[in-house]
């Protein structure tokens, strides 16, 4: 069900003070709707506020209440075509149920937002641009669900179990652009302010549900106009927050010291008894090293040096690649480079090791390939695709800007750059494993294409040849 009716003004008093106390939340200009009161809690230590004890009044009209929550303060948005490829970024969003069928959806730059009264147990992205989205539910039977990216729904089987609360972040050059934001509206009447950039939003600790949500983008440019303090129905904010100290911190909704992985924006913490861990640590069977401010180190060859002797992992149903090095007789347990891949469901899966290199090699027709290590038949990692000849000014740039949405033969495209590092540092028979875990984004999330090329440019930003020649025509120019 769809909605475009102007919202019908609601007053919001929200007292800001470093304790809990009540006030009425929301006041309603149609005095049938009912007063919904709550008291507002703020912790007074940077954590977005929560509200509790909601009082809704038997005569609830909660359908005029969500068409009177101002989901639909931002019309069309602010976000313009990227000013690359004139592409204007747009998210496309559904409710499900637990057997994925669609309830309602819509779109992110449309004056519209989604409603279904009885709530929903799966939420379904698809997207416009180049960007990755990561979204996630949390319900009352099963708590947080894994991270989804666009075109994968909630993986949730059961109706009854509705989802309660939600983060959403965009990755790539729509994340560099525009910010993105969402507004729900919980079950009991309850109208929460904007969320953002992977805050939670909703209700965690008691039985209520989301019943509405708008997602919009909203360019980074312009100060968004609406407010963005209140977010949860909880005792406590859930999730990750910039604390008193300048630092990234994490609350519980019911108050207990977190442990696990967590992000802020999109940088990635872990979290051991409510603090953020720093230096090397062994996490679920792995060893993970963690920046001083608490993000974990996605590229470890500054700290470690080159060590000669890896195993290369890739999750084809992530399209994720990670170089493990080896902690002594551990064995390969440190996530040493994440790289995005592009692959097929023909990528074969099972264990392998490479036994060939090529620099430069025709694959058919007039494709070409560079930086390839073969590891099984027919089937290389190599860089992407180049038409007509082995010459680094030879790429399609599609390849480069869609490597999370193209698809390969069955080989495993890399970027020019990335393809190059497993080519020079990987000895032969380096081990290469393959397996699926749609699930499992890690265990380092990662990287997103953050600027796409002109479909002009033929020639891949990280090639290691392309580097050099353009430093040496800087030089040349002093």
């Amino acid at each position: 069900m769809r909605h475009t009716k102007k919202a019908v003004a609601i007053m919001t008093a929200v007292m800001t003070m470093a304790m809990t106390f009540t006030t009425p939340m929301f006041s309603f200009a149609d005095e049938s709707f009912g007063a919904v009161t709550a008291t507002t809690v703020d912790a007074g230590n940077g954590a977005p506020k929560t509200v509790t004890n909601v009082n809704s009044p038997a005569n609830l009209d909660l359908g005029a209440v969500v068409k009177s929550a101002g989901l639909d303060a931002l019309g069309e948005g602010n976000t313009p075509p990227d000013p690359i490829l004139g592409v204007t970024p747009m998210l496309h969003y559904e409710l499900r149920d637990a057997a994925q069928n669609k309830i309602t959806g819509t779109e992110s730059n449309l004056n519209t937002y989604l409603y279904s009264p009885h709530g929903f147990s799966s939420i379904y992205f698809e997207h416009q641009g180049i960007a990755r989205f990561y979204y996630r539910a949390y319900t009352k039977k099963h708590g947080w669900f894994p991270w989804q990216n666009s075109k994968e729904g909630t993986p949730n089987g059961d109706n009854s179990d509705k989802i309660q609360a939600l983060q959403i972040r965009v990755k790539g050059y729509t994340g560099t652009m525009d910010d993105v934001y969402y507004k729900v509206v919980l079950n009991d009447g309850t109208s929460l302010d904007w969320a953002k950039n992977g805050q939670t939003t909703g209700t965690i600790g008691t039985d209520k549900y989301i019943v509405a949500i708008k997602i919009a983008l909203w360019h980074n440019t312009e100060t968004f106009p609406q407010a963005t303090s209140v977010l949860m129905e909880a005792n406590n904010y859930e999730g990750t927050y910039i604390g008193a100290d300048g630092k990234v911190a994490y609350s519980t909704a019911s108050g207990a010291p977190y442990t696990g992985w967590a992000f802020y924006n999109n940088d990635q913490y872990y979290f051991h008894e409510g603090q953020r861990v720093t230096g090397w640590q062994y996490i679920d069977g792995l060893k993970f090293y963690f920046n001083e401010d608490g993000t974990v180190a996605r590229d470890l060859e500054p700290i470690m040096g080159l060590t000669g002797d890896y195993q290369i992992k890739y999750n084809k149903s992530t399209r994720t690649m990670t170089i493990y090095a080896k902690d002594g007789k551990n064995g390969y347990i440190i996530p040493f480079k994440t790289f995005m891949g592009t692959s097929s469901t023909d990528t074969p899966v099972g264990s392998f090791k490479t036994y060939a290199k090529y620099r430069w090699k025709i694959m058919h027709d007039n494709i070409y390939c560079q930086y390839l290590n073969r590891f099984k038949d027919g089937f290389i990692i190599h860089s992407l695709i180049y038409y007509d000849a082995p010459n680094s000014n030879k790429l399609d740039p599609n390849t480069y800007n869609y490597m999370d949405d193209a698809s390969s033969a069955g080989c495993i495209r890399l970027k020019a750059g990335d393809a190059a590092w497993v080519y020079s540092n990987t000895p032969l028979s380096t081990p290469v494993i393959i397996f699926e875990d749609q699930w499992n984004k890690g265990p380092i999330e990662k990287p997103a294409i953050d600027k796409p090329i002109p479909l002009s440019q033929h020639y891949d930003p990280t090639d290691p040849v392309m580097i050099a020649q353009q430093q040496a025509t800087a030089a040349n120019a002093k």
